[in-house]
């Protein structure tokens, strides 16, 4: 009887531990698939553009360009076809267009991007405005005022690209 005994106590003991076994290896499985799909890939990065006011007059206008980059340690650059060259804001985001006599009345693209520590563009925003002449003799709507709210870091005036320097060989 007593080896009968000792049997039956050593298969419920093996049966015990193998079903213990498996239901370990079953948690561990499921949670892992659970870790898995509760990793999310990490966000895109993205670039906002805000241009105000959306249209102004062609002598004496001013635009304000807000910009912001989702990365933190993104360099923002804004371009436009109204600027000489491009205009890279390091410290903060705002800057300020002012209009002169040169800017031809149309619209313009004025596109921000976001550039990484590798010097890559990691995301970009295009925001358009509208460039009207100022007729004499005419009545027409005050141009909107800018925010209130509005301080500019870097201020810069609109014009044609800088002429080509040619270079002597």
């Amino acid at each position: 009887m007593k080896r009968t005994f000792a049997a039956v106590v050593a298969a419920v003991t093996a049966s015990t531990s193998i079903w213990l076994a498996g239901a370990e290896t079953a948690t561990a499985a499921t949670a892992a698939t659970a870790a898995t799909a509760s990793l999310k890939p990490p966000p895109t990065p993205s670039a906002t553009l805000r241009v105000v006011p959306r249209w102004t007059y062609q002598d004496g206008g001013k635009i304000a360009v807000i910009a912001a980059c989702s990365q933190r340690a993104d360099l923002r650059v804004v371009s436009s076809k109204m600027l000489r060259s491009p205009v890279t804001l390091r410290k903060g985001g705002n800057l300020l267009i002012k209009l002169t006599h040169k800017t031809h009345p149309g619209k313009y693209a004025i596109m921000l991007f976001c550039m990484g520590k590798n010097k890559l563009i990691d995301a970009m925003d295009m925001k358009s405005v509208k460039i009207l002449k100022l007729l004499g003799g005419f009545w027409q709507p005050d141009p909107p005022a800018l925010p209130k709210h509005f301080k500019p870091n870097v201020t810069v005036s609109s014009g044609p690209p800088a002429p080509a320097k040619h270079r002597k060989k």
